[in-house]
């Protein structure tokens, strides 16, 4: 690796960093008259993308608009990075609340920031007194008409692979009968490969596919829906990759 795009790399790094502080603490204190105002995720969200693209030298393309339906839905993406969601503000869409726990509350200006923005904040030492964030998802979507995003590996894959889907977000979709909208993120690496810190920059592309219907199926549907959503990120990312589809998620 060359010396000056060691210096580079960290340059824009510093500058995302300085940004995503900024914005923060800006947002921070729009959630005081703000609060709870459907809108206040997404801006959040606009805000981090605008400034972290101009920093990145990052272009995003989004394909497949036309698929994007109004609310109730949940959301499915694939998640390999930390900055996955710092260029994901060109779909995210108004009233879109994530799932998070409740320990992160006590993070300073974030913790504010995530009850400010209609999340769901979840006790997960103590299921049986608020019931679970399926339970509160499938309960805020019936009532909000909202967006419930959630990243279905659980986690970030961290490497060139996907792991294989938790079987959260299809539960709740199929309980409360909403659809599922796919959204497909091309891996960052070829913009910003952390691991050999190289941010070079360039074309991003985001897919949003056609949304999956969910109506009258059942809970023993759980396990076919998650199978056929894999099957749609084994095609694309065996695309992007280019690999095979079956080699595109890492082994158990």
């Amino acid at each position: 690796m060359s010396f000056l795009r060691l210096i580079q790399y960290h340059i824009k790094m510093s500058l995302v960093a300085i940004w995503c502080a900024l914005a923060t603490i800006a947002f921070y204190l729009a959630s005081f008259p703000f609060n709870h105002h459907k809108s206040l995720s997404w801006a959040f969200a606009k805000t981090l993308n605008f400034g972290v693209r101009i920093a990145l030298r990052v272009r995003i393309t989004v394909l497949g608009r036309e698929n994007m339906i109004p609310g109730p839905a949940v959301i499915i993406m694939n998640h390999q990075s930390n900055f996955d969601p710092l260029l994901q503000g060109p779909v995210f869409p108004k009233n879109t609340v994530i799932i998070a726990k409740k320990e992160l509350r006590k993070i300073p200006l974030w913790g504010r920031l995530l009850d400010a923005t209609n999340n769901i904040m979840v006790d997960r030492k103590a299921k049986g007194k608020n019931g679970s964030s399926i339970d509160l998802a499938v309960e805020r979507l019936r009532a909000d008409d909202c967006y419930i995003w959630i990243f279905p590996e659980g986690t970030r894959s961290q490497g060139r692979k996907m792991a294989h889907f938790k079987q959260g977000a299809f539960k709740m979709a199929i309980r409360a009968q909403v659809p599922i909208i796919p959204m497909v993120s091309k891996p960052l690496e070829d913009v910003l490969d952390v691991p050999k810190k190289v941010a070079k920059g360039g074309g991003h592309e985001i897919k949003i596919l056609e949304p999956i219907q969910t109506t009258g199926m059942t809970e023993g549907d759980v396990e076919t829906l998650l199978q056929r959503c894999e099957e749609i990120y084994q095609q694309h990312l065996s695309s992007y990759w280019g690999i095979r589809p079956e080699d595109v998620f890492a082994e158990s």
